[in-house]
């Protein structure tokens, strides 16, 4: 108790003073009452053996109440020791560590290979680079750039912003500004505000507008040159011309994943609004009926052009039915995570738990899970990674994949292509999902109520096979 009331001294200072106050007001709440006429006359001084008598037994009270209060049950709050985010990329590729668009980034060195990547620092400076480069992120407001070319953009908001170099460190002032690291002469180029250049023994040097100059050879300003970061400004233009691609891709590839004879149910979302319904793309499924939209609304998918639906209500779902029992699956999905508010969340789950059926979800903390009910005797069982989905994850598109595999018997958790976990499963049998739903579940009218578990975020596709699903083949379909 003295641990949780220690947390916070002032705390303890606040409420005194509130009680102190409150005996006070009753006291004179009490002798008002018994008043009958005003007379201006002064005013009657409260005791202060009252108000003492009072103070202390109100904070018995308090104290007594807070006594049976457990410290554990304070909620702890999630921290985040993140800097910037990448908030866009084209063709870029990394050596090392491979963050995605939308990934929250901590203090790190970036090696960037290939192709250009945006980010944006948490107090407002937005930066370019074009590889090969390597970028270091220091605070939510500082960098190291030792190799590459970059461009950036301070507001001002993100006033201060620096980028230390081999040859010094620029201090931006609120400005755009190039920075070209190519050895032996790097070159600052200053397109619009003030930087200045900071070195060790050495006055600060300011750079205005329009000016630019190698560094190492400060004597001698030059003219700033648009033109030698132009592909930098063309990141929009580039970025849409590879979502163009990358659909196009995607539908090539999903014409070949449809003819794979175990694809139980293929949708991808692109069907006419009106129909409330979702067409199964499998071509050796013909007992599968298309499946039925409840509550969802349409949305933007991956790229512009690919559609999704959104699950935000606890209506929203999406009802399936598939025939048969199958000894090994294999469940992939593309969803992007707004929320984990409830202890599941369900991606796919069969109607009610038994004889078999298949319950994939996430739960609160992040743990992507299957869950197979036990058959003939048989146990059933959860099978859970650590906690991988994150609030660093939310609102990024993310690929998951769950493989039943009946020759190795174990299940595998795939994220963004990933293998994350491999679990041994003891007990075999056959599955079965007669009625399922994706985005939500229900107990299949054995109660009078259904626990709520609905998905709260996007989904813009959806794939089931009857057979398990190989590394290889889980990376292709999460590209």
């Amino acid at each position: 108790m003295m641990e949780f009331l220690s947390r916070d001294p002032n705390w303890i200072q606040d409420i005194t003073a509130q009680l102190h106050m409150d005996a006070m007001l009753r006291e004179t709440s009490k002798f008002s009452s018994q008043t009958q006429t005003f007379h201006p006359t002064i005013p009657r001084r409260v005791p202060s053996w009252k108000i003492s008598l009072s103070l202390l037994a109100a904070a018995a009270s308090i104290v007594l109440a807070l006594t049976l209060v457990d410290p554990s049950d304070v909620e702890t709050e999630l921290t985040s020791d993140a800097v910037a985010v990448l908030m866009g990329e084209v063709n870029a590729t990394w050596d090392g560590f491979s963050p995605k668009q939308g990934m929250p980034l901590a203090p790190r060195i970036l090696n960037l290979t290939h192709g250009l990547a945006q980010i944006e620092f948490y107090q407002g400076a937005r930066v370019t680079l074009e590889g090969p480069a390597k970028f270091e992120l220091l605070s939510t407001n500082a960098a190291r750039c030792t190799q590459g070319k970059l461009s950036a953009h301070v507001p001002p908001q993100a006033k201060g912003f620096r980028v230390e170099t081999p040859k010094g460190t620029i201090v931006d002032l609120g400005t755009d500004f190039g920075l070209d690291m190519k050895s032996p002469s790097p070159e600052i180029h200053v397109f619009k505000g003030e930087v200045e250049l900071h070195r060790e023994s050495t006055p600060m040097l300011p750079i205005k507008g329009g000016e630019a100059m190698i560094l190492g050879l400060e004597s001698a300003k030059l003219n700033a040159d648009h033109v030698a970061f132009e592909s930098l400004s063309t990141l929009d233009q580039r970025t849409a011309e590879s979502q163009r691609i990358a659909f196009q891709n995607w539908l090539t590839s999903s014409s070949k994943w449809n003819q794979d004879s175990s694809l139980l149910i293929h949708l991808d979302f692109q069907d006419a609004k009106h129909t409330r319904s979702l067409q199964n793309h499998g071509l050796h499924t013909e007992s599968i009926p298309d499946a039925s939209i409840v509550g969802c609304q349409w949305t933007q998918g991956r790229w512009p052009g690919k559609q999704a639906l959104e699950f935000r209500n606890v209506s929203d779902r999406v009802r399936l039915s598939l025939p048969g029992e199958h000894s090994a699956l294999s469940l992939c999905a593309w969803v992007r995570v707004d929320s984990l508010d409830r202890v599941f969340n369900s991606l796919f789950m069969v109607q009610g738990y038994e004889n078999g059926a298949v319950h994939w979800q996430i739960t609160r903390d992040g743990k992507l899970r299957l869950g197979l009910a036990g058959r003939s005797g048989d146990l059933a069982r959860d099978y859970d990674t650590p906690s991988i989905i994150t609030p660093e994850r939310f609102g990024r598109w993310i690929h998951l994949a769950t493989v039943v595999d009946s020759i190795s018997r174990e299940v595998r958790h795939y994220l963004n292509g990933e293998l994350i976990s491999r679990l041994s499963r003891k007990h075999s049998f056959k599955l079965q999902m007669p009625l399922a739903e994706l985005g939500n579940w229900n107990n299949g009218g054995r109660t009078g109520a259904s626990a709520i578990r609905h998905f709260s975020g996007l989904m813009d596709e959806f794939m089931l096979f009857s057979r398990a699903l190989s590394d290889q083949e889980i990376e292709h379909n999460a590209r």
